[in-house]
């Protein structure tokens, strides 16, 4: 036999701290300034013309690289009649990154948010400039 005291969900049994609240039904967004402070050389940029990922156990890795410039145009050729596929292509690694998949996601949504930002920047431009062009043709000739 067993009392009311003695179940988890009464609260005459938990302190008010420790009681239960219901599920919020929709968590909101907050955003946070995170100042990170450089160790040695790493605020300095590393240029990458190059990346790859890789999925790990609970781990994605991204090899940032660089390939020289040549090596890039010869890429380009590669669907053209004549032009022989290498079996490797040299270049060097500029940096390893092993990110959480949490991270990982939250990496894709700010680059999407970017992307997003400077397809809608770009769109407006067209817009400013075709009128503009519009209106110039338009015009009377003299």
């Amino acid at each position: 036999m067993s009392s009311k005291k003695d179940t988890l969900n009464d609260p005459e049994a938990l302190p008010d701290a420790e009681i239960a609240k219901p599920a919020q039904a929709a968590t909101q967004s907050v955003s946070v300034a995170v100042r990170l402070q450089p160790v040695e050389h790493s605020q300095q940029p590393i240029f990458s013309n190059f990346a790859t990922v890789q999925a790990g156990t609970g781990v994605v890795f991204i090899d940032f690289g660089f390939l020289e410039p040549q090596t890039m145009a010869h890429l380009a050729r590669l669907g053209q009649p004549g032009v022989s596929v290498p079996e490797a292509i040299g270049g060097t690694l500029a940096c390893r990154m092993a990110l959480s998949l949490d991270t990982v996601a939250n990496l894709a949504n700010q680059l999407n948010q970017l992307l997003r930002n400077a397809a809608a920047a770009q769109g407006q431009t067209a817009q400013a400039v075709a009128p503009a062009a519009e209106g110039a043709a338009a015009g009377p000739i003299h």
